[in-house]
């Protein structure tokens, strides 16, 4: 039986799920981290095509499906623990994986965010999320789902959509529709550390009003003053409208990094 707590909606369309490996471009030399591997019907389509499949999974009451299908296939392997419990490095071997998942709505920010700190270890992820956290990772400045993590999924990754996805596809169907899609992560990104996710998102915790009430939390005026200067910004500068590139630039001055 599904559990609601875990947010387990699943995929059971045969053909939908090799179109996600088709898009993810899975090949015979590629190991695949799942979270979330479920009842194992993307387990068993990533399978027939990878070299080697580590399904992760925490809902122990799929253990019965999950070693049936580790027992058939020979490259998959169960890990029965919770994702966000477990380095990507232990799964990885030390080199890098590709990442795959329908991800549970309920934790799909932590899981986007451990990704992108473990990113090291992954050359890429291919994502099923809710439709409105989908549409903000990829969002573009100045529209409504433009945020934090559109700017710092933009930063370390190119992001795209690659497939739209109706509640009926799944099982039970959610209220929603969801998004798969995209990050392949950039090896020109690591600057992108906890210091300025940190910075991101505080730019924004004002949203909809100007952003200088936010870094006023954060720095003196008299900072805040030549930052503005510096990027040549009006006062009336709201963080929505900036390329993810120019947060970059204002956290190197800020903090005197430049």
């Amino acid at each position: 039986m599904l559990k609601k707590r875990f947010s387990q909606n699943l995929i059971k369309d045969g053909n939908i799920l090799r179109k996600m490996v088709s898009l993810a471009g899975i090949t015979p030399g590629d190991t695949v981290v799942e979270v979330g591997a479920g009842q194992g019907d993307l387990t068993r389509a990533i399978s027939r095509t990878a070299a080697a499949v580590i399904a992760v999974e925490v809902d122990r009451d799929m253990i019965a499906h999950l070693e049936t299908l580790a027992s058939e296939f020979s490259n998959v392997r169960i890990v029965f623990n919770d994702i966000l419990a477990v380095p990507i490095t232990d799964l990885s071997l030390n080199h890098a994986v590709k990442v795959m998942g329908n991800i549970p709505y309920g934790i799909t920010g932590p899981i986007i965010f451990k990704l992108i700190t473990e990113r090291s270890s992954i050359e890429c992820a291919f994502l099923t999320v809710q439709k409105e956290i989908g549409d903000r990772i990829t969002a573009i400045p100045g529209t409504r789902a433009y945020g934090s993590l559109s700017v710092v999924c933009q930063l370390v990754a190119d992001v795209k959509v690659l497939m739209r996805l109706k509640p009926q596809v799944f099982v039970p169907p959610p209220k929603v529709e969801s998004i798969y899609f995209s990050m392949r992560f950039r090896e020109d990104a690591a600057y992108v550390d906890n210091a300025l996710m940190t910075f991101i998102r505080g730019a924004f915790s004002h949203k909809r009003k100007f952003m200088r009430h936010a870094l006023l939390e954060r720095y003196p005026e008299p900072q805040v003053e030549e930052l503005y200067e510096k990027m040549d910004f009006p006062r009336s500068v709201r963080a929505e409208t900036l390329e993810p590139d120019i947060f970059r630039r204002m956290f190197e001055i800020l903090e005197g990094r430049e």
